[in-house]
């Protein structure tokens, strides 16, 4: 059986041909691409699941085997493709004419997005004296008077204040309402329903808005390397251009992820890891960029504002407990502190509340 759901101008699939498609559900709504490489014998599988069928109400059958392929991708990968078109499709324009406007403002006003944790301001790539990267943060984009706020900051004299904030608060608002679509299904897995609306009232969302360009040399930029996030989830959305890789925590594998305006990457930061006790690892992902036309992209980030303990459901004799409580702007301020070498890896996690292990022979 064969569902058309592939882009046939998707470049990356020019190169491979599709050997079959295994449903995970009975209904064909969750899904595996097995993709193999033409003239090779390399074999990758693609998690993609749907998460807007509306028929995706809980306590059905649809929503068990959902719940159960997410929790299932996000311990085998470490993320997973959402398909979701539960929002109006010309928020994506909207949200990519915002991000383009923002970013083409002059170095000196973006500047003034000044943001104590880390990556929450503006933060550039320079390469032979061009910005290759550039990328601006919404803190708490999902309260309009802070999307007002950053926007007088932007504009504070001549600009559609009104236009731009109802945009990217739109978009926020879509993007927490998958977020915690994806909390409520993980945190039901475990058995932890009970704790999963307490967990998304204490949640603060950030917004990036991010802008890449291939290097001044013409050469592909590939300067944005490998890193995991340190949010307990992040969701990348971005506009046509490809470039993301996205790393396979037990294949040790680099999937291209293929955007389309209805395709979301779901991936672990390093606060689930210590809340999962190591079940959910955090996404290594990187950007290797080769197209000559800009890329833009949104990162929507979680955050909690207190405490982080690992649940004891979470603790047994396969997984003893690994990490202490902790707060999550504290692992944001230890991040700061580390060398630029060792930001990029999620150890700085076990470094900053791990427990050390005694060695029982």
């Amino acid at each position: 059986k064969l569902y058309n759901f592939l882009d046939s101008t998707d470049k990356y699939y020019e190169q491979y041909t599709i050997s079959y498609i295994e449903d995970s559900y009975f209904f064909g709504i969750n899904y595996i691409v097995r993709i193999v490489k033409m003239g090779g014998n390399e074999t990758r599988e693609l998690p993609i699941i749907n998460l807007s069928d509306k028929n995706l109400k809980p306590g059905t059958e649809l929503w068990n085997s959902t719940r159960d392929n997410v929790r299932e991708a996000m311990e085998h990968h470490g993320w997973f493709v959402a398909e979701y078109n539960s929002f109006p499709t010309e928020l994506h324009q909207s949200i990519l004419d915002a991000a383009k406007e923002l970013l083409d403002l002059p170095p000196e006003v973006k500047l003034k997005n000044e943001n104590h944790k880390a990556g929450h301001g503006y933060i550039t790539m320079i390469s032979d004296g061009q910005p290759v990267h550039e990328g601006l943060g919404i803190d708490q984009v999902n309260d309009i008077q802070q999307c007002r706020r950053f926007s007088r900051l932007m504009w504070p004299d001549h600009h559609d204040n009104d236009r731009f904030c109802e945009t990217v608060h739109a978009y926020a608002k879509m993007q927490s309402e998958l977020e915690q679509l994806v909390i409520k299904m993980l945190f039901e897995s475990y058995n932890l329903e009970r704790c999963a609306e307490k967990h998304v009232s204490g949640s603060r969302y950030l917004l990036r808005l991010l802008k890449y360009r291939r290097l001044p040399n013409g050469e592909p930029n590939r300067k944005f390397i490998s890193h995991t996030d340190k949010s307990f989830i992040s969701i990348l959305h971005q506009n046509h251009i490809n470039g993301l890789m996205l790393k396979s925590e037990k294949d040790d594998v680099w999937y291209p992820f293929t955007p389309s305006p209805t395709r979301f990457a779901v991936i672990a930061g390093d606060a689930i890891m210590a809340w999962s006790n190591d079940r959910i690892k955090s996404c290594y992902h990187k950007v290797e960029m080769e197209s000559v036309e800009v890329r833009y992209s949104f990162g929507f980030f979680s955050f909690q504002q207190g405490i982080i303990s690992t649940p004891e459901e979470m603790v047994d004799k396969d997984h003893p407990l690994a990490y202490k409580p902790f707060h999550h702007d504290g692992l944001l301020d230890f991040y700061e502190t580390l060398e630029v070498h060792l930001k990029a890896h999620r150890t700085m996690t076990k470094a900053y509340c791990g427990i050390p292990r005694t060695y029982q022979p």
